[in-house]
């Protein structure tokens, strides 16, 4: 009798054991065919394939609906923008008065790159040219945009209220109505899709030009004022760049992979470690991973790091995190 109900125990035992290892991890992100959608697929494949970790993308309407969930473990994965994570976690902006205390940063997985685009031809050749000119605002269904262009034009001591506003819903329909000459200038992607539309699109004028932002110590003092995580970057021309005919200095923030502190501290060193360990893999599903850095996946930032990433971290020497 003793040695069957030991092997009942060993059993259960087993059985609990399976269905943790089966366990299907979330990763949440906006909807099919988004960037981040692509970018979570690669993640998924990668935590399968290295870390055996049964992971599946799970497509919401945008981060203000999922990073709730996260905050509450009823999903276990997502992906921030350094913009959204700090208002979530903090309960500001576009998360006003919903904190989401329990988030937790995996890791950096990819830079999001912007500025501010004009025809060739234009006469428009800094940011603080844009006075007065005829610009997209509001971003009524991609707050996180907002928070963007005020950030750049605020190096040029200028803000929204400084243009002749034209509202659109996202950055996209800002850059089609730059292309249509509804707009005399509009934030825009460089290596996106959109953007070689516009450039085809502007032709006629020469293409379309990026304005370098200025590295001022008062420039910089002033972006950071509205969004602590931003940096700056000067991109030399390239196939890969649309707008840059010379070396221009744009705009630059991270993308998080996070988690929350209801996710064991086992998964999240597993999973960031795969991610590690996995650029090409991760090229290979989607070129939004070309920029990631697996040597530069922590930075400075007020939401705390899971303690599973922390560990990982430690050990490859990307500890503490550091300003960027």
């Amino acid at each position: 009798m003793i040695r069957f109900k030991a092997t009942l125990v060993a059993i259960a035992l087993a059985l609990v054991a399976t269905v943790a290892h089966a366990q299907v991890l979330g990763i949440a992100t906006n909807a099919q065919g988004s960037l981040y959608y692509s970018v979570g697929t690669a993640i998924a494949r990668v935590m399968q394939q290295d870390a055996h970790l049964t992971a599946r993308v799970q497509p919401l309407s945008g981060s203000s609906s999922y990073t709730p969930l996260i905050n509450r473990g009823q999903v276990e994965f997502g992906l921030l923008n350094a913009v959204d994570v700090v208002n979530a976690y903090t309960g500001v902006a576009n998360f006003e008065d919903h904190k989401n205390p329990d988030l937790r940063l995996v890791g950096v997985v990819f830079p999001i790159q912007n500025g501010i685009a004009v025809p060739d031809d234009s006469p428009i050749k800094s940011i603080a040219d844009l006075k007065g000119m005829r610009m997209p605002n509001q971003f009524t269904a991609q707050s996180t945009m907002g928070f963007v262009q005020d950030s750049i034009l605020a190096t040029g001591s200028l803000t929204t209220t400084d243009m002749d506003g034209f509202p659109v819903a996202d950055m996209f329909k800002g850059m089609q109505a730059l292309g249509e000459g509804k707009v005399d200038a509009a934030l825009s992607c460089f290596t996106c899709a959109k953007a070689k539309e516009v450039n085809v699109a502007l032709a006629a004028h020469g293409g379309m030009r990026f304005l370098p932002l200025p590295d001022t110590p008062e420039a910089m003092a002033a972006m950071h004022k509205l969004f602590s995580g931003a940096r700056t970057r000067v991109f030399s021309p390239s196939p890969a760049f649309t707008g840059i005919a010379k070396p221009t200095r744009l705009f630059e923030y991270s993308a998080f992979l996070v988690s929350s502190t209801h996710v064991a501290d086992d998964v999240v060193y597993k999973t960031v470690k795969a991610i590690a360990g996995n650029k090409a893999a991760l090229v290979a599903t989607t070129a939004a991973m070309k920029g990631f850095n697996p040597k530069a996946m922590t930075e400075e930032n007020i939401v705390p790091y899971h303690r599973g990433a922390e560990k990982f971290f430690k050990e490859v020497g990307q500890w503490p995190p550091k300003k960027r």
